[in-house]
């Protein structure tokens, strides 16, 4: 039943990988392009079919081929500010595709329907299998954003000519394509999660994904860019997701680079902290440091027998102990 399950979880990962083609291509594309999206097509329609006949083995009885779940609503996710291409672009040229083919997984047909069919126990399964599917595109996305701030760093900015630039765009421009993939299968699994009712732990770990938290961070590319003093990572850098791999290298510097940022701010937090709170007692003293002065400049002008500077004086020193028993009472 997982092996199943896992391969309806890789056809759906395979739909969306048609769909982002099939909207990247757009109406303007080559006999070649549209011959291998027909290829892909073909290929893709034979394992939904293949699938579909299995349904009826795990699902017992109750479960119809013919039944029509909800339509497929996916989410291309894509940061298109910092490529050069928008691969949101919708088209109407293929119709009746294989990539918007509902396959009867337990969270396609809801929860409803399982226990209907006496398949409550795909639920927990399909949710295991989802959660891994989760942290398995959280981490590939976390790779290839940080493969691209490496692009950034290491090819973009030192290119100096045309053709070197060129290439080294046409290289961010896949890693990006790669970014809008892993993005749109974490969407689309999260969605399949709620229609499995998770648990508040789980809604808690996996929470929406939206473009703007996509971009890359300047601080590897530019450690000294503008504006980004109080920037944090998103959200999905600090889920605890196992990093090894290949490109662990490059993580680990990119985590490098943003731990230093966080404790060079946490630092410049508690230094705030320090200082205000000095400020706060140098206030005070300031203020009873002027009223003692205020003070004793009105003894001496009493012994000098001038009551009106005395009496100036004095005024002056009420008024620094009012002041200084007021920032006293404003500070605690």
């Amino acid at each position: 039943v997982a092996t199943w399950i896992s391969i309806g979880l890789a056809i759906e990962e395979a739909q969306i990988a048609l769909l982002i083609e099939v909207c990247r291509i757009g109406r303007r594309s080559m006999e070649t392009q549209r011959l291998d999206i027909a290829q892909q097509c073909d290929r893709l329609q034979g394992q939904i079919d293949e699938f579909t006949q299995s349904a009826l083995t795990h699902l017992g009885e109750g479960f119809d081929a013919d039944d029509d779940p909800d339509d497929l609503n996916i989410d291309i996710l894509d940061d298109i500010n910092d490529d050069l291409a928008d691969f949101t672009e919708t088209s109407d040229a293929w119709t009746n595709s294989p990539e918007l083919t509902i396959i009867p997984l337990p969270s396609n047909l809801g929860v409803e329907h399982c226990r209907r069919c006496m398949a409550e126990d795909l639920i927990l399964l399909e949710m295991s299998l989802h959660e891994g599917q989760a942290n398995d595109a959280l981490h590939n996305l976390r790779i290839h954003l940080c493969n691209k701030a490496i692009l950034f760093r290491t090819t973009v900015r030192q290119a100096k000519y045309q053709a070197l630039k060129t290439r080294a765009w046409s290289q961010v421009t896949s890693v990006q394509q790669a970014v809008s993939l892993h993005a749109s299968i974490y969407t689309k699994t999260r969605k399949q999660m709620i229609q499995l009712e998770p648990g508040p732990d789980q809604l808690q770990k996996y929470k929406p994904l939206l473009c703007e938290q996509l971009k890359i961070s300047t601080a590897v590319g530019d450690p000294n860019a503008r504006g980004q003093q109080n920037e944090s990572l998103a959200w999905f850098w600090s889920v605890e997701v196992d990093m090894e791999g290949p490109e662990n290298l490059w993580n680990e510097e990119f985590y490098q680079v943003h731990w230093l940022r966080a404790k060079a701010l946490r630092d410049r937090w508690m230094e705030e902290i320090s200082l205000v709170q000095s400020e706060m007692d140098w206030t005070c003293n300031f203020f009873l440091w002027k009223a003692t002065q205020w003070g004793a400049q009105m003894q001496e002008l009493l012994l000098k027998q001038l009551p009106g500077h005395a009496c100036y004086a004095g005024r002056q020193s009420q008024m620094y102990s009012l002041l200084a028993q007021d920032a006293q009472a404003a500070f605690q």
